[in-house]
C-alpha cells in the first residue's frame, strides 16, 4: 500500500476530529523508502476503539481487538494487492511525547500528523524526539532510555528481530544493556517469544542472528540445551565443536538453496515455494528448517561413546534428539504440525546418508524413506546437505559421500513417482475393507507394502495390485 495515494487514510480523517498520527515501524518504514507498506499503525489520544470499528464499516474491512484491556485494535482491508491492516491504539500517557518515550526503540519512536502528511506529501513534520531519524539514516538500534527494556522483556529479542529483518546493528550501548537483562528474556509468553524468534529464523543469514543471539545471552537462556554442545568434539571429520556446527548448519540453509537449481533443475521452484510456505502463523517452513537445523545433534553430547579402536560414536542420537525436540517445541508453543516436522527432520537426518551407500538407493528404500518423511522430504534433502557442509570443510576428497547426487534422485522419487501413488493408489483401504479386514497394524502393513510395489513399478496396475491382495489375504 502506497500510504501516500491511499484514499483510505483520507476515509478515516473523516471521521474523527482527534489528531491522529502514525507511529511507530510505519514512520519508520517510510523513512527507509520500504514499497507498499501492509501494516499501518495509527494512535490517537482516546476512543481509537471506536473509531477503527467505524472505519471497518465505512471500507469493508473486518474489526477486532489485539487487547481488548488496552483497547489496541486492528482493522483489515483486503485489495487486489493483498491484505492491508491499520492497528489502532490509544495514547499511553497523558500526551504524545509520553507515549513516544514508552516505545521499545528510537526507530519506532517518532510520529507524524496524519492531516498534515497528506496535505505536504512529506515527512517534514516528522515529531522525533530521540534521534530516531538519525539512526535509521545510519541503521541503529538503540533504546532512549533502558527501562523500557524492563518495561517488556520480549524487546530484548526483538531488537535482534529488527537487526535481522532491516539488516540493521544493535547500537553498542544497548547491547550492553540487553546483555545484562538477558536473564529476563524467558519472562514473556512462549508464545509471543515464539512469534520473534521464529521471524529471526525466517531471515537469510539467521546463522549470524543466532550468533549475534548468544553474544547477548539470549540463545542460552531461550535453547539451554545447547550448551552442553559448546567446545564438544564431535569426532575426526569435524572442524568445529558440536554448538558451532549446529550453528553454521543452520546458516548453510542460504548457500544449498542458492545452488538448489544446479542440484535438482526440474523441481527447485516447486521446493523453494513450498519452503515459502507458512506452517502457522510468523513460521515458515524454511524457519522451521532452520530450527530443526540448530537442534540436530542436540542428543550428541549424551550418546557419546569410544570404541576399542579410539572411533568416536552417537549411537541414537537422532531419535533421542528428535524427542527432545518434540519437548523443545511444545515449549515454544508451537503448532502440532511444526513441532512433528521438525521432529521427524531430526528423527531421520542420517538417512540420506545412508541412502547414498555404494550401488545408489533401492526404490524401496527410496519410498520408505519418503513415507516416514511425508511432506518433510525437501526439508530433509535441505537439512542433509545443509549438515554435510557443515561438517565436511576438512575431509579428504575421498571421504566425501555424495550427498548431492542421492539428493537429486530423492527429489526426482519424490515429486516424479511417491507423490503420485500416494495421490492415485491403486489399492484402498475400502479394497481391504470389502474383503472383510478391519482396520489395525497388518492393514497399515498391506496398504504400504501394495504401495511401495506400485511405486517402484513391480504392480503396474490396479488389476495386477488386486491380484497381489488376493495372495495375501
Amino acid at each position: 500500500m502506497d500510504i501516500l495515494a491511499s484514499p483510505l487514510l483520507t476515509e478515516l480523517l473523516s471521521l474523527t476530529a482527534q489528531p491522529l498520527y502514525l507511529v511507530g515501524g510505519s514512520v519508520r518504514d517510510l523513512l527507509i523508502g520500504v514499497p507498499n507498506i501492509k501494516d499501518v499503525d495509527l494512535l490517537m489520544p482516546s476512543g481509537s476503539e471506536d473509531v477503527a470499528r467505524a472505519f471497518a464499516d465505512r471500507i469493508g474491512g473486518s474489526f477486532f481487538f489485539l487487547d481488548e484491556e488496552r483497547k489496541v485494535t486492528r482493522v483489515v482491508k483486503h485489495e487486489a494487492g493483498g491484505a492491508v491492516q491499520f492497528d489502532f491504539t490509544n495514547f499511553e500517557g497523558p500526551d504524545l511525547p509520553a507515549d513516544l518515550a514508552r516505545r521499545d526503540f528510537t526507530i519506532n519512536s517518532m510520529a507524524v500528523d496524519v492531516r498534515g502528511f497528506l496535505e505536504t506529501r512529506s515527512l517534514g513534520g516528522i515529531i522525533d524526539l530521540f534521534d530516531g531519524r538519525e539512526d535509521v539514516r545510519q541503521k541503529l538500534i538503540r533504546v532512549a532510555d533502558p527501562k523500557v527494556l524492563d518495561d517488556d522483556p520480549l524487546r530484548l529479542l526483538r531488537g535482534v528481530r529488527f537487526a535481522a529483518t532491516l539488516g540493521f546493528a544493535i547500537e553498542r550501548s544497548t547491547a550492553r544493556h540487553i546483555r545484562d537483562r538477558a536473564d529476563l528474556v524467558v519472562k514473556p509468553s512462549a508464545e509471543r517469544i515464539r512469534d520473534e524468534f521464529f521471524q529471526i529464523l525466517a531471515v537469510a543469514g539467521a546463522g549470524g542472528h543466532l550468533l549475534l543471539m548468544e553474544s547477548l545471552g539470549l540463545l542460552r537462556k531461550l535453547l539451554p540445551e545447547l550448551e552442553p554442545l559448546k567446545d564438544f568434539a564431535p569426532g575426526k571429520h569435524h572442524l568445529y565443536d558440536i554448538f558451532t556446527h549446529s550453528i553454521k548448519a543452520t546458516e548453510y540453509v542460504d548457500s544449498v538453496l542458492e545452488k538448489f537449481p544446479s542440484l535438482s533443475p526440474e523441481h527447485a521452484g516447486t521446493v523453494l515455494a513450498h519452503l515459502d510456505q507458512q506452517l502457522e502463523q510468523f513460521v515458515t517452513r524454511k524457519a522451521a528448517l532452520r530450527f530443526a537445523c540448530l537442534l540436530h545433534d542436540s542428543a550428541k553430547s549424551e550418546t557419546y561413546s569410544r570404541d576399542e579402536e579410539g572411533d568416536v560414536h552417537f549411537f541414537g542420537h537422532d531419535t533421542i534428539g528428535a524427542d527432545k525436540a518434540l519437548f523443545i517445541c511444545q515449549r515454544f508453543r508451537l503448532s502440532s504440525d511444526t513441532s512433528s516436522m521438525v521432529s521427524r527432520l531430526i528423527r531421520h537426518h542420517m538417512r540420506p546418508l545412508n541412502l547414498s551407500a555404494p550401488g545408489g538407493p533401492s526404490k524401496r528404500a527410496l519410498y520408505r524413506y519418503c513415507r516416514d518423511l511425508k511432506d518433510a522430504v525437501p526439508e530433509s534433502i535441505v537439512l542433509s546437505l545443509a549438515d554435510a557442509k557443515a561438517t565436511s570443510e576438512v575431509m579428504p576428497a575421498e571421504g566425501f559421500t555424495d550427498t548431492q547426487k542421492v539428493s537429486g534422485e530423492v527429489l526426482a522419487y519424490y515429486y516424479g513417482k511417491f507423490l503420485k501413488t500416494e495421490a492415485r493408489p491403486f489399492v484402498t483401504g475400502k479394497d481391504l475393507i470389502a474383503r472383510g479386514m478391519k482396520s489395525g497394524p497388518k492393514f497399515r502393513e498391506i496398504l504400504d507394502d501394495i504401495k511401495e510395489r506400485q511405486a517402484e513399478g513391480t504392480l503396474k496396475d490396479r488389476q495386477e495390485a488386486l491380484e497381489y491382495l488376493k495372495s495375501l489375504t
